[in-house]
């Protein structure tokens, strides 16, 4: 198969890779994900790919890491007493002819087994993790079909859901390998979720595949993982470099308030002033919003996907940016609705009238981050240029909801189709909280360079792009304690 340079590598600097599973256990969904591009049809239906389709997952200096997609296996059970009847079992059913209208799952059968025999340096064994493995009556029959190719498999659990905590996800792990321990050509067991995965995952996949690979594949593959390994690197630097231009813009943003006569300051005739503090506010919290779903849609570009943040939340702000209790009872439903956690508590104090409708709940909500962003302070101070800024406090909450909102996008697999908010997992909070304290200093640095200091953006941005690269590089390693990220 051509590259898309138009040259072929030589044959031999072709590393690849078959994936294949039972039907309609999310292949090609996993395809779309790691190629970061819609191929195939995705149908929750039987035999949706009929044909082995090849497609190329990245080329560097004319070696070619190779992806098929194959039709998958149909009636495992009876294909199985057909090939034990046969003395060269894999030999004799190749030389079949199917008929793929007749009867499409011996047909789908044939082709993946074909791929597997001719293409594959690895096969990538894909399972519904949602089954346990010992109820799942497919696998045994389709690991002794595969046994008979002789090719080593690496074993992805797909459909595993929203990330959870790394021992959970471990124990699930162990439990398949266990029950696949029979077979010695299945060479290991690992998560890949085609709707939840992170890049780091996928340096996962790579170092877990180096290993398996055939001597002549070995140099090759060594040198497309750390291609892969760099395109995502680049990825994640983009990523960093964007938060700090939303970290930046929050510590130089005020906004103008004239100072406090003698009398105000003694609390007479305070209403005005009062009500230029709550304008302040509210513009603050808008102009925070709006930057916010900004920098989450450029997140959502640079990762290759598709979709827009917030749209729906955005325009709630802008129409309803009131006090609480000229907020309609159908928006308070809408915002409850998603929500959740300490979030939660904050709404109902809102709707008590104990607070002002400000930044805090805005500013999570329009990034779909939810219970987490932006719950500690809605205090306004004056910085070095007397205008109102964001607090110290509520700033610390920014950095946290600028890393949660990095995990929403880095692990929103393309399988899933256009961007759209979801709950977050709960572990992530406590993760990012962890890291956030190791990291005060830096935070409190930055937070005096640009409101107590008045130093220039330019400055500002060199600083919050350092602080926001390692406080997601600890997130990362923390979650995936397992992966070589050599930030």
């Amino acid at each position: 198969m051509p590259s898309p340079s138009g040259i072929t590598p030589p044959a031999t600097d072709i590393v690849t890779l078959s994936l294949i599973s039972h039907t309609n256990a999310g292949k090609t969904t996993l395809a779309r994900t790691l190629l970061r591009r819609d191929v195939g049809e995705v149908r929750d239906a039987a035999h949706v790919t009929l044909f082995n389709e090849s497609y190329t997952l990245i080329e560097h200096d004319a070696r070619m890491l190779r992806l098929w997609d194959t039709p998958g296996f149909g009636d495992s059970a009876r294909l199985l007493k057909r090939l034990l009847r046969e003395k060269n079992p894999v030999l004799w059913f190749l030389s079949q002819t199917w008929d793929r209208i007749t009867d499409k799952p011996l047909w789908c059968s044939q082709q993946a087994l074909k791929n597997v025999r001719d293409e594959a340096d690895v096969v990538l064994y894909l399972v519904n993790a949602t089954e346990p493995p010992e109820v799942a009556a497919y696998i045994r029959p389709e690991m002794n079909i595969l046994g008979w190719v002789g090719k080593p498999v690496l074993v992805l659990l797909n459909q595993t859901g929203p990330a959870q905590d790394p021992t959970v996800e471990d124990t699930e792990a162990q439990e398949w390998k266990d029950h696949l321990s029979e077979y010695s050509f299945v060479r290991d067991v690992i998560r890949l979720d085609a709707f939840a995965r992170c890049w780091v995952q996928e340096d996962v996949l790579m170092e877990t595949l180096a290993p398996l690979m055939s001597e002549p594949k070995v140099e090759p593959f060594k040198q497309l993982k750390r291609a892969w390994h760099q395109r995502n690197l680049t990825i994640f630097r983009q990523s960093s470099r964007v938060l700090s231009e939303l970290l930046t813009a929050a510590v130089v943003d005020g906004v103008d308030v004239r100072s406090e006569t003698l009398m105000e300051k003694v609390g007479i005739g305070r209403t005005e002033l009062n009500k230029e503090y709550q304008d302040a506010r509210e513009k603050l919290a808008a102009r925070l919003a709006d930057r916010v779903v900004s920098t989450t849609n450029r997140l959502i570009e640079i990762h290759g996907l598709e979709g827009a943040a917030a749209r729906a939340l955005g325009n709630l702000t802008r129409e309803h940016f009131h006090t609480p209790q000229k907020v309609p009872e159908a928006i308070w439903s809408v915002l409850g609705s998603v929500a959740g956690g300490a979030m939660g508590g904050l709404i109902a104090d809102l709707k008590m009238g104990g607070m002002t409708f400000g930044g805090a709940l805005v500013g999570g909500l329009a990034a779909g981050i939810g219970a987490y962003a932006l719950i500690k302070s809605y205090n306004l101070v004056r910085g070095n240029d007397h205008r109102l800024h964001w607090s110290r406090e509520h700033f610390r909450e920014q950095v946290r909801l600028a890393m949660l909102t990095y995990l929403a996008v880095s692990h929103f697999g393309r399988g899933r189709g256009e961007w759209q908010e979801s709950a977050e997992p709960t572990h992530w909070n406590s993760v990012v909280s962890v890291v956030l304290d190791e990291h005060q200093n830096g935070i409190e640095r930055l937070w005096k360079e640009g409101v107590e200091k008045g130093i220039l953006p330019d400055v500002l941005s060199k600083t919050a792009q350092s602080l926001i690269y390692d406080c997601l590089s600890c997130v990362l390693v923390r979650l995936y304690p397992e992966a070589a990220l050599d930030l």
